[in-house]
C-alpha cells in the first residue's frame, strides 16, 4: 500500500467505529491495525503502521465539518483491487463518491473509486494507476 504515513485526528468517542471501518473496507488492499503504542494512538497499514488515528476532545461538531473536507487515497495493484474495496467499504456502511471506473481526465490509466465513509463522512479513495486491468 504506497502511503508513507499519515495521522488524522478523530473524536475520541468515535475512534473504534473508525478503526472498525477502515480494517473492514481496506481488507482487500492488506489493511489492518498494526500497533496502538497509546490508547489513544493507533497505527495502520498493511506491513507497517503508516496510516495513523491520534484523537481528540475537542468540539466534535467543528471537526466533523473539517473531515468532510479530508480526502485519503490509497494505491491498489489492479482495477480488481479498486472494485473489492468498492464493494467491502458500501457493506460496511459507507456511501458512494464516485463508483469504480476509469477517470482519464486524471491520467489514461487512472482507475479509482471513491466512498464517504459511515462515521464522519471522509472521501476514501483507492486507484489503481494500470488501468482497467
Amino acid at each position: 500500500m504506497p502511503l508513507d504515513h499519515m495521522t488524522l485526528t478523530v473524536p475520541q468517542a468515535k475512534l473504534e467505529d473508525i478503526i472498525k471501518f477502515l480494517t473492514t473496507s481496506l481488507q482487500p488492499l492488506g489493511f489492518k491495525e498494526m500497533m496502538r503504542p497509546l490508547p489513544n494512538i493507533v497505527g495502520l497499514g498493511d506491513t507497517a503502521p503508516l496510516f495513523w488515528l491520534n484523537t481528540h476532545d475537542g468540539d466534535a461538531e467543528t471537526q466533523e465539518a473539517l473531515f468532510k473536507k479530508a480526502h485519503i487515497a490509497f494505491t491498489a495493484t489492479s482495477a480488481e483491487q479498486v472494485r473489492q474495496f468498492y464493494a467491502a467499504a458500501l457493506k460496511a456502511g459507507a456511501t458512494c463518491n464516485g463508483p469504480p471506473g476509469l477517470r482519464t481526465q486524471y491520467h489514461p490509466g487512472y482507475y479509482g473509486a471513491f466512498v464517504h465513509e459511515p462515521v464522519l463522512g471522509i472521501n476514501i479513495e483507492v486507484v489503481s494507476h494500470n488501468g482497467d486491468n
